[in-house]
């Protein structure tokens, strides 16, 4: 059997939040999908997770050697930290800064992004979110900083 463990590693910690996510909706009403409860989504998402981390796992043992290099620590934290930032600032800063910052602190994980093409990121993911959140999906969130008065 040639594990590739670099998959198995990935597959492992992806099936450990899936199973952790599922296990923590538990307390929560699950409804159905034309009326969903405060769990059905966070089921409906670590289910999912839970079957494809269970495939990457599988898939892992029989894909061929790969070895664990060194952890990316620099990219992990910067990663991590613009989603701890995105959470932070959301309902101060609105919705358009707050992804702008967020897309600025993640793409310094990758040090092959240009100027240009962080503005064009940041330019789309910020139009295509207030179309999905914002106009679609009617959610709540204000869009611009609240000091600005909006």
């Amino acid at each position: 059997m040639k594990i590739n463990a670099k998959d198995l590693a990935a597959g492992l910690v992806l099936l450990a939040f899936a199973v952790a996510g599922l296990w923590l909706n538990l307390d929560h009403t699950l409804g159905n999908a034309r009326r969903m409860g405060p769990g059905y989504m966070p089921m409906l998402a670590f289910g999912i997770l839970f079957f494809i981390s269970a495939a990457i796992v599988i898939m892992a043992m029989f894909s061929g050697p790969d070895k664990l290099e060194r952890w990316a620590w620099r990219e992990l934290f910067l990663i991590l930290g613009s989603i701890c930032v995105f959470g932070l600032i959301l309902e101060k800063a609105g919705m358009i800064l707050t992804l702008a910052i967020t897309i600025g602190i993640s793409t310094l994980a990758d040090r092959t992004h240009r100027p240009l093409g962080v503005l064009a990121l940041t330019a789309f993911l910020v139009v295509l979110c207030w179309l999905v959140f914002i106009y679609w999906l009617d959610i709540r969130i204000p869009v611009w900083p609240t000091y600005f008065g909006y």
